[in-house]
């Protein structure tokens, strides 16, 4: 018997989730299939455990299976009407204490399951060197939305670094993302990079900063930091599961009003975010361009070791051996 993952190639990082979570439960033995929300009619074959890694508005179980639902999100509070969704499914994973945390503070009854894939389940050559380019790399990576906060981090750049030369932004993001570069020393990435290529990205900078309002789970963190890349973001939401103290240049942030939906569905009363402000931004930024290659060293190593403990494939993979093989009867 085989598990079904339903995923959502147009969202980019639950794309990434749903091969982590082929890779690993194929890892465990179990056969698995692959197929996308929207193909025209869904197949389950010999499935008997359908995984639906997409967010709350496409929530809808499959008859004759046990339902799966892996639910990421950003803000403190869940939609009612997407809690209603999810209290159909036989289970709830997440993927960070995050998102566990806000759907029980939303009202979901069932107790979510810490399930996580094997982060580190696909190889990724390591960055070898500390020592910081002249002029200091940022990276920074997500998709052209409000709720990544590149326009804080833009700020926040422009500010610590005044005179062009001193370090240079780099942000990844998505295809068709027309922003225009304040700066020569900032530049967009919006051509798909496949992992390979996103990795030598990663280890061609010093540090991956993030000034994010809000993460279910933080994939470029994580991506980051499995290289062996310094890292500097806030430390809630998704992050703070990610991240471990002394192994991040840690932004200052204080939690406010979420008062922006994408579109009205997305909106739950009470929902905040983490809100970092440019001078502080600036001021870690400084902080990390002047640091020294031994320190940063230290807090990748610091970083990655904490980070693997808990999402590597000796973590994971038992969690997931269990929930999958007596679900499918194997």
């Amino acid at each position: 018997m085989s598990v079904l993952i339903l995923n959502d190639p147009v969202l980019a990082s639950h794309d990434v989730i749903a091969r982590l979570y082929a890779e690993s439960i194929a890892a465990v033995g179990q056969p698995v299939t692959v197929e996308s929300f929207g193909n025209g009619g869904t197949k389950p074959g010999d499935a008997r455990v359908a995984l639906h890694v997409t967010v709350g508005p496409r929530f809808d179980r499959l008859p004759g299976m046990r339902n799966v639902a892996v639910v990421h999100h950003e803000w403190s509070r869940y939609p009612a009407r997407w809690v209603e969704r999810l209290e159909a499914f036989d289970e709830v994973w997440v993927t960070s204490d995050h998102t566990a945390d806000v759907l029980q503070a939303s009202g979901l009854g069932a107790v979510a399951a810490f399930v996580p894939p094997a982060l580190d389940i696909e190889p990724r050559a390591p960055k070898t060197t500390w020592e910081a380019h002249r002029p200091f790399r940022f990276v920074a990576c997500g998709e052209a939305h409000f709720r990544k906060g590149f326009h804080l981090l833009l700020d926040g750049f422009c500010r610590a670094f005044p005179e062009v030369g001193e370090a240079t932004l780099t942000i990844k993001t998505t295809a068709g993302c027309a922003w225009e570069s304040p700066r020569p020393d900032v530049m967009f990435i919006t051509a798909h990079l496949s992992p390979e290529a996103l990795n030598e990205l990663y280890r061609k900078s010093d540090v991956l900063v993030s000034a994010s309002l809000g993460e279910g789970l933080g994939l470029p963190l994580a991506e980051a930091m499995l290289v062996g890349l310094p890292v500097a973001a806030n430390c809630w939401g998704g992050h703070r599961s990610l991240v471990t103290r002394g192994g991040v240049f840690e932004i200052p942030y204080r939690l406010v009003d979420q008062v922006f939906s994408s579109t009205p569905a997305y909106y739950a009363p009470g929902q905040q975010c983490a809100f970092s402000d440019p001078e502080a931004i600036a001021g870690v930024l400084r902080t990390a361009a002047t640091s020294s290659s031994h320190t940063r060293k230290a807090m990748a190593l610091r970083a990655k070791e904490a980070l693997v403990a808990r999402y590597g494939v000796v973590a994971a993979l038992p969690r997931i051996h269990e929930r999958v093989q007596s679900r499918t009867g194997s």
